[in-house]
């Protein structure tokens, strides 16, 4: 204000001088739009100031607290897999460890096994024929065993236990004395038996079966009456003629109480089939050394021979005489006990005797 009245007054003065009148001194005007201004300007900054509150705490906090608990559960979720996964490594590693330190156990044995092997077959040379001649025989007695127990063959026992002798005898040896004993003693008590060769007994009845369809059935048997004595030049009374006559149509015959009617030619069939039964049955009998069911199917197979069948025809004969030789086949004898040469050669084999 002392500026402006100095100013003044500096005019006037040289108005003075100059001879014009000295101006008048006007009141002071302030403006009256500065304050609204600076009110309006506080008033944007609170709005402006309050609208990006709002902003962050609606716009940009609010989103991000459900976005820090996801972020935050992924983050143990995956701690927590990392976990697991780093156990399941360890446990990977053990098991590995473990497996790869049997594989080398197991390495290590089989090259030692290898190893005490191969000494064991460097520092033994190799066997001696009398050892390969031993081995023979106790394999010949072995099968021979098996074929009298299980098979009941004793024509190849015999062979078998023959051959064995025969290499013992070869080998000459006194220590080996025992087992041609026990062997001899076997022989001879297999020889004492009725051989019983099942193989030719089976094809034998194999034989009688493919004879069947030439059998003859039997005929029936007509007598004729003698003619009466007498003079051919009498003349037959009425009678006589008519019993010649009705003989031509009517034949009479005389069966007693234990003969069976004759079989029909179309029966012949059924009899040709229950014939091959019997004889099948006998000859499953016969390899199952069944006696008493092999002497009934046989059995039954000659009497109906006999019965139906023409007796005077030599093919029935011929069956009728191989049926009866097939039944004094003994299939059920008792064996002798063949395993006294084998228990004598093993126990020279392991060295007791």
């Amino acid at each position: 204000m002392s500026v402006e009245q100095d100013d003044i007054s500096e005019l006037g003065e040289a108005a003075a001088a100059e001879g014009k009148p000295e101006p008048q001194a006007q009141p002071q005007q302030r403006p009256k739009g500065r304050g609204l201004a600076v009110f309006s300007l506080l008033l944007a900054l609170v709005a402006l100031a309050a609208a990006g509150f709002i902003y962050y705490q609606f716009v940009y906090l609010t989103p991000l607290a459900p976005v820090t608990q996801r972020v935050t559960a992924l983050e143990s979720a995956l701690a927590g897999r990392a976990d697991e996964l780093r156990q399941l490594r360890q446990a990977q590693s053990a098991s590995l460890e473990a497996l790869a330190q049997q594989q080398q156990d197991r390495l290590e044995a089989a090259e030692q096994a290898m190893i005490g092997a191969l000494n064991e077959a460097s520092s033994q040379g190799p066997p001696a024929p009398r050892d390969w001649k031993l081995a023979e025989v106790e394999y010949l007695l072995r099968i021979a065993n098996h074929r009298v127990l299980m098979e009941r063959d004793v024509d190849s026992a015999l062979r078998l236990f023959s051959a064995a002798d025969a290499i013992l005898l070869e080998l000459d040896d006194f220590a080996l004395h025992a087992v041609r004993a026990a062997l001899a003693d076997e022989i001879l008590a297999l020889r004492s038996l009725r051989g019983n060769d099942v193989q030719g007994i089976y094809l034998r009845l194999e034989a009688v079966k493919g004879r069947l369809a030439a059998l003859p059935l039997e005929l029936p048997e007509y007598f004729v009456p003698e003619p009466a004595s007498g003079s051919r030049d009498e003349e037959p009374d009425f009678l006589d003629v008519l019993s010649s006559e009705l003989g031509k149509f009517l034949k009479v015959r005389r069966f007693d109480g234990a003969t069976k009617p004759l079989l029909a030619p179309e029966e012949a069939v059924y009899l040709e089939l229950n014939l091959r039964l019997m004889l099948e049955r006998s000859q499953l009998a016969a390899l199952r050394r069944q006696q008493l069911v092999y002497e009934q199917s046989l059995g039954s197979a000659q009497e109906w021979l006999h019965e139906y069948l023409d007796a005077e025809a030599p093919v029935v004969q011929e069956l009728v005489a191989e049926i009866e030789a097939l039944l004094e086949v003994q299939l059920d004898q008792a064996l002798p006990d063949v395993s006294g040469s084998l228990s004598a050669l093993l126990a020279v084999l392991r060295g007791d005797s």
